[in-house]
């Protein structure tokens, strides 16, 4: 992918999840119909990200990972909604979003906290954070609304930042499901498809889907000794109509990677 068509990519991005973020931060990131027009109520938002990392901690706990919890980092971190969890269970969080209107919420919403940060990010790479200083890498409901090439891109990013005994735990959709809406979404693309959301959000600012393919992420493990995959488990954070999936990654914490 070209430089110009990266930069394109991440300005639309930046564009839209930045009328999001003002006009309705809370359901673009949890975008229940009940919840939309600014419905969500603060605490019940809030709690929603307290019960999703529990769960997630309660399952890498069965591995014994990550060794260390001394900084977490939420990729599309939206309102802060995750990365106030992490800052609970982790010396340090950072939160990264395309969205100046999303940081400036998150940092609203979580000023009461001070071991967390919040990082407005522009570019195609995470030059924010240094090379294996993160023991938690986690996102979810962020890689499918990224173009598939940028997304590699970050995935990428992920495991640069990943400690040793660190993991990267991230969502994305595989692809579509064998439902009615599966069928219609893999017919139509994003720019037929947009239309049809404006008319049902009643919006101009739509976020849309992309599917990132397995086979482009495992070319990122043989490049990588180190890296080990945990665990690959479908789940439903994309909505009706897509197949979606997490990927459990860890950096193998050797003697060879503590010495470095």
């Amino acid at each position: 992918m070209s430089g110009e068509t990266e930069n394109a990519q991440l300005e639309q991005l930046r564009r839209v999840w930045a009328v999001l973020g003002r006009e309705d931060p809370l359901w673009a990131v949890l975008s229940r119909a009940d919840k939309r027009g600014g419905r969500w109520d603060v605490a019940e938002f809030l709690a929603t990200g307290r019960s999703e990392i529990e769960g997630q901690l309660a399952l890498l706990a069965g591995w014994e990972l990550p060794r260390q919890r001394r900084r977490a980092l939420d990729f599309g971190c939206g309102a802060g909604r995750l990365t106030r969890a992490l800052a609970t269970h982790f010396g340090e969080a950072i939160g990264i979003d395309v969205s100046p209107s999303m940081i400036a919420k998150a940092r609203s919403l979580n000023a009461d906290l001070g071991n967390l940060r919040f990082i407005e990010n522009r570019a195609a790479r995470l030059e924010a954070i240094a090379d294996g200083s993160i023991d938690l890498v986690y996102s979810c409901m962020t890689l499918q609304h990224i173009p598939a090439g940028l997304a590699l891109g970050y995935v990428a990013e992920f495991l640069r930042v990943l400690a040793p005994g660190g993991v990267a735990a991230f969502q994305f959709v595989v692809g579509t499901d064998r439902s009615w809406r599966g069928r219609l979404f893999a017919l139509l693309p994003n720019r037929w498809l947009n239309p049809l959301r404006r008319l049902a959000w009643r919006r101009q600012a739509v976020f849309e889907m992309h599917v990132l393919e397995e086979p482009r992420l495992r070319e990122l493990l043989v490049r990588d000794a180190g890296l080990r995959l945990l665990a690959a488990i479908d789940d439903d954070a994309a909505g009706a109509g897509w197949a979606s999936r997490r990927w459990y990654l860890t950096r193998e914490d050797t003697a060879e990677n503590r010495a470095g």
